[in-house]
C-alpha cells in the first residue's frame, strides 16, 4: 500500500467517524416500552433472590463465623452484610437485638474488651480500636463512618513512632458510651471519653472530652450546645 493509499484511508475514516457521535446520541435516546406486568415480575424475582441469598449467607456462613470470633453474641443479631473484620483476639460481647452494618472493622487487642449492650445499632464503616476497653450501652445508635479509639493508635513521641513502637500506657484510656446515645455520621470518639446517657453527638464531631448525660455536643473539638429534654 502506497502512502497516498494510507492518507486516503485516513480521510475516509474521518468521514465515517463524524457520524459516530450523532449515532451514539441517537442510541442513548432509544427506549423500549415498559410492560409493567413483565418488569414487575422480573423486579419481584430479583428482590426475592437477593433476600433469599442474604438469608442463606447469614444462616450458613456470616452469623456462625461472627459468633465464632466473639465471646458472646445475644439473640437475634442482624448482620446487614458481611460480618465485621475482626482483628486481634480480645473479648467481644454483644447483647440481644443488635444490628451491625457492613463493612465494619473492629481491632480488639489481646486482653482488651469491646462490650456492646442490647438493641445497639452499629452502622456501616464503623471502626473500633480497643487496647483496653470500649463499652456501648443499651439502645445506642451509632451512625456510619464513626470511629472509636481508646488509644492514640500510634505513639505521640516522634522517636517512638519512628522506631515502630507501640503506644505507651499513658496513651490508652477506656471509652464508655452510655445508654440511648445517638452518635451522628462521621464522628470520632477519642480515648478516655465517657458519653452520658441520652446524649447526642452531632454529625462530624470529634469528641475529646467527656459528655454529660442529656447533652447535645457538636464541633471539632465537640462542645456542649444545649441540654436535651423530652419537652
Amino acid at each position: 500500500m502506497s502512502w497516498e493509499d494510507v492518507v486516503e484511508a485516513a480521510r475516509q475514516g474521518r468521514g465515517v467517524l463524524k457520524y459516530a457521535r450523532p449515532a451514539r446520541r441517537a442510541l442513548r435516546g432509544v427506549r423500549i416500552p415498559v410492560i409493567r406486568p413483565v418488569y414487575g415480575t422480573v423486579y419481584a424475582l430479583t428482590q426475592l433472590y437477593g433476600i433469599s441469598w442474604h438469608f442463606v449467607a447469614n444462616l450458613l456462613y456470616r452469623e456462625p463465623m461472627f459468633r465464632y470470633r466473639c465471646a458472646r453474641v445475644g439473640r437475634r443479631v442482624h448482620l446487614e452484610g458481611a460480618p465485621p473484620l475482626i482483628v486481634g483476639n480480645g473479648r467481644i460481647e454483644l447483647g440481644d437485638d443488635c444490628t451491625i452494618g457492613s463493612p465494619c472493622t473492629w481491632d480488639v487487642s489481646a486482653n482488651a474488651e469491646f462490650i456492646v449492650g442490647d438493641r445497639v445499632s452499629l452502622n456501616y464503616r464503623n471502626i473500633v480500636s480497643a487496647i483496653q476497653s470500649v463499652r456501648i450501652g443499651d439502645d445506642t445508635l451509632i451512625a456510619g463512618d464513626v470511629a472509636i479509639f481508646d488509644n492514640t493508635n500510634h505513639p505521640v513521641s516522634p522517636s517512638r513512632r519512628l522506631a515502630g513502637a507501640g503506644v505507651s500506657p499513658s496513651e490508652v484510656a477506656p471509652v464508655v458510651i452510655g445508654r440511648n446515645v445517638w452518635i451522628g455520621i462521621g464522628c470520632i470518639v477519642m480515648r478516655g471519653v465517657t458519653i452520658g446517657d441520652n446524649s447526642v453527638v452531632a454529625a462530624g464531631s470529634v469528641v475529646t472530652k467527656s459528655v454529660p448525660a442529656n447533652t447535645l455536643v457538636a464541633g471539632n473539638p465537640a462542645v456542649p450546645i444545649r441540654q436535651l429534654s423530652d419537652g
